[in-house]
């Protein structure tokens, strides 16, 4: 079959993005999906739209303006968004995101980051970080992987990394004596066939956990000591939600970035604006790691070639919302407010259930987050109890049916309501 001049030339830039991977980041490269090892970003509109911007003239991209540069957004929706940089809310954005919302969210990074000196580069933004599991799931996770997760964990990491990209879900149990489970983990990896990806998820949903250092470190050694090649995503959805002392206080990021060989490793971060700026709906994420100059452009075109065969560039107006935040000289301390009540509800539940300590109900350690992970005895089948809660005690919870348990959602609930959920809960036990 004849080959066309652009595919060769195509392939050709596909050959010299993954031979630096290959060269600078031996063990992302090892890992990659066939997927992985040919997504490039392609020199279409978007490609040449970003050239042609530095034109005096240009008129390359189909986005309807005033003529020089400035959005004409209708007056009702712009009536929605006073006081926020047009260009950015109402143009489309970068296919990697706005660059100064990504520089902010890296200078935040590096605030949190317990004074590390690793390199560090937000990538892209994403649109949640549920994209950001697909990103990592499109380029390295294939029949051929296995994606170390915990049981329980975000049941979304099944639907991403299985039902997508066929690989092989291989968990270990969450806790053990009252503590992460690190020997499970352990044992997870030595059960790896050929190549691994590794999601880490802390303070994690549905657990809300947080391990000690002491811990964080022994995780850390175990991921160092395994063979690879792994691809290790650090999960930091509820970055900075953490209630009490003596737990790890930044990201197990860092930690990792610090020491991990190259050969054997690689690590990612996934945070974002949803938890840890109480954004909900803006769908702000962000992709992270420590790779030079050549090996993160090479990963940047294929991380943008995954966005754009699928959802495109990210939302302007909520990037250019975030931006705003992260500006603003009160943030850290409108954050440290709301997290002040979330830890009071946290102390609250956990009060609560001791005071009406049940023998059929073991709440799992919980410290940090949103949640609350109640372990039920095996005659009450947590789907079960759940309905029942719902209809007769017109209480909802969500059920963990993997390890028979029931989440309690915190976040959501007043503490002064946290009473009345405890005794409908342990009521319907009672009456099991």
């Amino acid at each position: 079959m004849a080959v066309t001049p652009g595919y060769t030339r195509a392939m050709s830039d596909i050959d010299q993005l993954n031979r630096t991977l290959e060269q600078h980041a031996p063990a992302l490269f090892r890992c990659l999906s066939p997927l992985g090892l040919r997504a490039i970003m392609p020199k279409g509109i978007v490609a040449q739209s970003a050239e042609a911007s530095k034109a005096e003239i240009d008129c390359s991209i189909g986005q309807i303006t005033d003529g020089s540069g400035s959005p004409m957004p209708l007056d009702a929706i712009e009536r929605g968004m006073p006081g926020t940089n047009a260009k950015m809310a109402f143009l489309y954005s970068p296919m990697a995101g706005h660059g100064p919302l990504r520089q902010a969210w890296q200078d935040r990074q590096r605030r949190h980051s317990g004074g590390s000196t690793a390199a560090n580069t937000v990538a892209m933004v994403t649109l949640g970080l549920t994209q950001g599991v697909s990103h990592a799931a499109a380029l390295f996770a294939d029949p051929d992987t296995d994606v170390i997760v915990t049981d329980p964990r975000w049941g979304n990491y099944d639907l991403v990394t299985r039902m997508h990209a066929g690989a092989r879900i291989v968990a270990y149990p969450y806790f053990r004596d009252g503590r992460f489970n690190v020997e499970g983990l352990a044992d997870a990896l030595a059960k790896v066939r050929s190549k691994a990806v590794v999601l880490l998820n802390f303070p994690g949903n549905p657990t809300g956990y947080m391990p000690t250092p002491e811990v964080a470190d022994e995780i850390v050694r175990v991921l160092n000591a395994h063979s690879g090649p792994a691809v290790v995503v650090v999960d930091d959805a509820y970055q900075g939600l953490v209630f009490d002392d003596g737990l790890q206080e930044r990201s197990l990021y860092w930690d990792l970035v610090e020491t991990a060989d190259p050969e054997r490793l690689f690590v990612m971060r996934l945070d974002g604006a949803t938890k840890e700026l109480l954004f909900f709906p803006g769908r702000v994420g962000f992709i992270s790691h420590s790779l030079g100059e050549e090996a993160s452009a090479a990963l940047q075109s294929k991380l943008l070639c995954v966005s754009r065969g699928t959802v495109g560039s990210p939302p302007g107006p909520s990037q250019a919302l975030v931006l705003d935040a992260l500006r603003d000289p009160n943030l850290e301390a409108n954050i440290a407010d709301r997290v002040a009540v979330l830890k009071s509800r946290c102390l609250a539940l956990r009060s609560l259930l001791a005071e009406h300590a049940n023998p059929r109900v073991t709440p799992y350690p919980f410290n940090s987050g949103c949640f609350a992970l109640l372990g039920l005895d095996p005659s009450i089948p947590a789907e079960e109890l759940r309905l029942r809660l719902l209809n007769e005690y017109d209480l909802g919870v969500i059920s963990i049916p993997s390890v028979n348990a029931v989440r309690l959602a915190y976040c959501s609930i007043a503490e002064e309501t946290l009473p009345t959920v405890v005794e409908r809960l342990m009521t319907a036990v009672d009456a099991w």
